[in-house]
């Protein structure tokens, strides 16, 4: 029987968040307050602000959760594989983007994170 898209994501994001269950809490908050960032600031901002922490010390949070995100898009080809090789040039190429493309592909990455912060949330313990 064929699965819907919401099954897939959420198949992806249960994989996404067990095997992030190492970092802990951390992540799982990070996950959690990411979506509103994104609705608050845009995803091009939030992008660049997870792409500045990169090198600090809560960066291998946002590094994972960068690459879960860019893992989905690549997965369900949103974006060009081929073009864009990572999150950091997924970074740089949302400024490239038309205007219905950086809509959509806010509302897809809006909605994988509502499934990976469910998941994060029944995987990985602690507050």
């Amino acid at each position: 029987m064929p699965r819907n898209t919401e099954q897939i994501k959420a198949e992806f994001a249960y994989n996404c968040a067990r095997n992030a269950s190492n970092l802990g809490k951390e992540y799982k908050s990070y996950v959690k307050k990411l979506p509103m960032l994104i609705k608050t600031n845009g995803l091009g901002a939030t992008f660049a602000f997870m792409f500045s922490k990169k090198n600090k010390d809560e960066g291998k949070y946002w590094n994972a959760i960068g690459k879960n995100i860019y893992d989905w898009l690549k997965d369900q080809n949103k974006i060009d594989a081929n073009k864009i090789k990572s999150f950091d040039e997924l970074v740089m190429e949302l400024n490239q983007m038309s205007s219905i493309k950086y809509r959509n592909l806010t509302a897809e990455v809006i909605s994988f994170l509502s499934w990976l912060k469910r998941f994060a949330d029944g995987l990985i313990e602690g507050e």
